[in-house]
């Protein structure tokens, strides 16, 4: 609409109809606010205010800029601008704020700066709590690991020198020439018939 309203007043100076706002900045801007700027700047900002709230999930500085730019265009006094910020803030920072030392501050400075402290403080702990599970699973899962594949590797190597041991008496067994089968059966008969029965 500024554009269409704009393009008429310079085809007007093309057939000689001249504009005086069109040759001075604050002319233009006095114009444009005449035309097309908001009647009662005041009540509209106040409007806003009133209406204004912020989103529990979200950040704080989107609420804060919003904030600022409505009470640049109002007269309120400093309680008044206080009690329409603290209205609008979540219950997670309102009731942060009702529990200090003190109370509520009655300084609006004082007001933004602890809200802003508060919500800093809540997203702080929000990443934390977020990255402790994946934290804890890191640290813990490790060791764990670890210490299976170390007692793995251990029962193997302990079963590996019980089946060497094992192949090494076989195999002294299976050489040892003063054992064969005729002698264990000889020695065998020879006790049987000294005491009548197999002693072990």
């Amino acid at each position: 609409m500024v554009q269409d309203w704009l393009q008429v007043a310079l085809e007007q100076e093309d057939r000689g109809i001249h504009h005086a706002w069109l040759y001075s900045w604050p002319s233009f801007v006095k114009e444009i606010h005449t035309y097309f700027g908001i009647p009662d700047v005041a009540a509209e900002a106040a409007h806003s205010l009133d209406h204004l709230r912020m989103n529990p999930d979200d950040r704080i500085a989107t609420y804060n800029v919003a904030f600022l730019q409505c009470s640049a265009q109002l007269q309120w006094s400093e309680s008044a601008f206080c009690h329409r910020y603290y209205f609008g803030l979540p219950d997670r920072i309102q009731d942060t704020i009702s529990t200090c030392e003190g109370g509520k501050p009655s300084s609006f400075q004082t007001l933004y700066s602890t809200a802003v402290s508060i919500d800093n403080h809540f997203w702080k702990q929000k990443h934390e709590s977020e990255r402790a599970p994946y934290s804890t699973l890191q640290h813990t899962s490790y060791p764990e690991c670890s210490q299976s594949v170390s007692h793995s590797s251990m029962s193997d190597s302990d079963s590996n020198m019980e089946a060497s041991e094992s192949s090494d008496e076989f195999l002294t067994w299976r050489h040892t020439p003063s054992l064969g089968i005729s002698d264990s059966c000889s020695g065998l008969l020879s006790s049987v018939s000294n005491s009548g029965s197999i002693v072990s």
